[in-house]
């Protein structure tokens, strides 16, 4: 809708909704655009009728509803482009599916340890570091303490600061992390596009250092696209979460999400070798949701990228023991 002036305006309404009676009209214009016409709906639909021609001859006349209407361009559109993170070469810890607080101490500690033992140059948080359970819709997670999830994050984050100094991190929301713009968008829609809103402000990730990446966007480490992997639909695991995965992208892939460390190798058309991976997770085990019956392994992963693109993946799992295999 062009808002050059009151005019343009009524103009561009009548063109719009010309299926639509003058009175209803006004009364979106009254709504949206008031200050325009003082807020005097009578102004807004004598304005109305007169761009209708519904005055008679003397207006049709003069606001030439005769002539053809003007060839108008393609709306714009709402589509948007995500561009991929790159990963600077090196040697990158990649971690998915922390869960804090419901993460395991010691498969973390494992974990970090023979990352810093292979000194990675580089942390990529691959989703759901947080678990956000008390902003969940779930009704057994409604009498959880936010505040306290957000400090146990923090005080995560600080950690691993201490103990890889200088070490860029990279964070990719995965789909409990999502869980507060839903909770802006479904109970206070109108701050979801106020700072406050936003998890990187929250954790105070810039002034950290953290690249806090968008939701939904891959990230490439050299040739290797890596999803936390709720972005793809409907991944199988009736053989293992890395062969559903190659069913989707027929490439090289990565992802976390499923809880699973697992390995799956195919060919292309062309004969081209193609490997895909899923990473195990960090947290319980048996969440009380699933007490039962869970396929879950601790893990983690490395990834060594190269100047050329090239990478080489480690994918390791966690025994009960806290060994890395």
């Amino acid at each position: 809708m062009p808002t050059n002036n009151s005019t343009d305006i009524v103009k561009d309404a009548v063109r719009r909704f010309i299926h639509l009676p003058t009175r209803t009209i006004a009364r979106y214009l009254l709504e949206d655009y008031g200050t325009y016409f003082d807020n005097d709906l009578e102004k807004i639909r004598t304005a109305v009728r007169y761009h209708r021609g519904s005055r008679g001859d003397q207006d049709r006349f003069r606001i030439g509803l005769e002539e053809k209407p003007t060839v108008r361009t393609i709306p714009e559109t709402w589509v948007r482009n995500r561009a991929p993170f790159h990963l600077d070469p090196g040697l990158w810890l990649v971690i998915c599916d922390a869960h804090i607080p419901f993460h395991v101490v010691k498969a973390l500690e494992a974990a970090l340890a023979y990352a810093k033992q292979q000194k990675v140059t580089g942390i990529l948080f691959n989703g759901d570091l947080q678990d956000c359970a008390s902003i969940s819709f779930w009704p057994a997670s409604r009498k959880r303490d936010f505040d306290k999830e957000i400090e146990l994050v923090i005080d995560f984050l600080d950690f691993i600061e201490q103990e890889f100094p200088g070490v860029p991190i990279v964070y990719k929301p995965g789909n409990h992390e999502y869980r507060l713009p839903r909770l802006f968008q479904t109970k206070v829609p109108e701050l979801i596009g106020l700072p406050l809103a936003a998890m990187d402000t929250v954790l105070g990730l810039e002034v950290r250092g953290i690249e806090f990446l968008d939701y939904h966007q891959l990230v490439y480490a050299g040739k290797l696209p890596i999803l936390h992997g709720h972005e793809v639909r409907s991944i199988s695991t009736a053989v293992n979460p890395a062969r559903g995965l190659f069913m989707k992208t027929k490439m090289w892939a990565m992802c976390g999400h499923h809880h699973r460390t697992s390995e799956h190798t195919d060919t292309n058309l062309e004969g081209v070798l193609l490997t895909t991976w899923s990473v195990g997770c960090l947290c319980d085990l048996s969440p009380t949701y699933m007490a039962y019956g869970s396929n879950w392994n601790h893990g983690f992963a490395l990834i060594n990228v190269e100047e050329n693109g090239d990478f080489e993946v480690e994918n390791k799992r966690i025994l009960d023991s806290g060994k890395v295999v």
